[in-house]
């Protein structure tokens, strides 16, 4: 077996198991509706991407020897990272973040439960703005340190659903504002939505065409417990994949975030090329599985928002 197929079915066989796990992969329903950020066509989501940060290993990240002020990484493309097909959309950009999160106070960061595991972990990241497509190295004034991880939950329980982590960051975030949050009640079924975050790790995307999905016939035949599961989350059928989780997902009709994209389908599959494919399912509502945590459920939230403002005197 040569180097290259064995790395393949390596990386495939990690992405099989990770499926069944609480951070599984995310993937494209229908027609891949994933766009660069700054290429979105309602501005709204365009600016609110200025707020949304990827997750990087510290490692990844070094001083460039020319410049002070910057923050270098390795160039490796999606198609040699992942080995992806080279047909495979965005395969010659460069993934760099593994998880998502976003801004929800001064310096307040909100992302799943499952891409830290504890506070030692969270300060072996960067958290960083503006990675966008073409970017070749990272301002340090868009890289941000972990100083606390304030809260976080993960319970993978269908009936009682936690996966969230609040961080707050190493100083304020400037030039950029927190976003907008839901504040009561709940998202209706067929309600448009859209999620911004780093696919694969990729340079940041926004995509639309996804709506709240309604129960499934399975659902129906035990709706009591189907309604428990669905108390804190809703699922919905977003084209999102591994490295979109924790990413803020928006009422496309409000622009408030309604909640974290935290689970969803297995993203490729293997083929006799010797490169892995998305897997494409039909834009059905039984087909839908991208599960949201719902924003009103995380734990004390508006107090430490507004601790943060206190910190900050804002």
């Amino acid at each position: 077996m040569t180097f290259k197929r064995c790395f393949s079915v390596i990386l495939f066989i990690y992405i099989t198991i990770s499926s069944s796990f609480a951070d599984a992969p995310k993937v494209v329903y229908g027609i891949d509706n994933r766009v660069e950020s700054e290429e979105f066509s309602d501005q709204r989501f365009s600016s609110a991407a200025s707020s949304v940060a990827g997750m990087v290993w510290n490692k990844k990240l070094t001083q460039s020897q020319d410049n002070s002020e910057v923050l270098n990484f390795k160039k490796l493309s999606m198609q040699l990272y992942y080995n992806v097909c080279k047909e495979e959309r965005f395969s010659d950009q460069i993934p760099l973040p593994t998880c998502t999160a976003f801004l929800v106070g001064p310096d307040l960061l909100l992302t799943a439960g499952h891409c830290i595991n504890d506070e030692t972990q969270c300060k072996q990241n960067t958290w960083i703005f503006d990675y966008t497509k073409g970017t070749q190295a990272i301002n340090k004034d868009n890289a941000y340190s972990c100083k606390k991880l304030i809260d976080r939950k993960l319970n993978t329980n269908t009936v009682n659903v936690k996966d969230y982590a609040l961080i707050q960051l190493d100083r304020e975030v400037t030039n950029r504002e927190p976003l907008k949050l839901r504040r009561d009640g709940k998202v209706k079924r067929n309600t448009p939505l859209i999620v911004i975050g780093h696919p694969v790790g990729l340079p940041l995307k926004i995509a639309d065409g996804a709506k709240v999905s309604g129960f499934k016939f399975a659902d129906l035949i035990h709706p009591i417990t189907s309604l428990k599961k669905r108390k804190n989350y809703f699922v919905t059928n977003t084209d999102t994949y591994i490295g979109n989780s924790g990413s803020p997902v928006f009422n496309e009709e409000t622009g408030d975030v309604e909640g974290i994209l935290i689970q969803g389908k297995k993203d490729f599959y293997y083929t006799g090329e010797d490169c892995l494919r998305s897997i494409h399912y039909k834009n059905k509502s039984k087909e839908s599985d991208e599960k949201v945590f719902r924003i009103l459920k995380v734990d004390n939230l508006e107090q430490e928002i507004q601790k943060s403002y206190e910190r900050h005197n804002r």
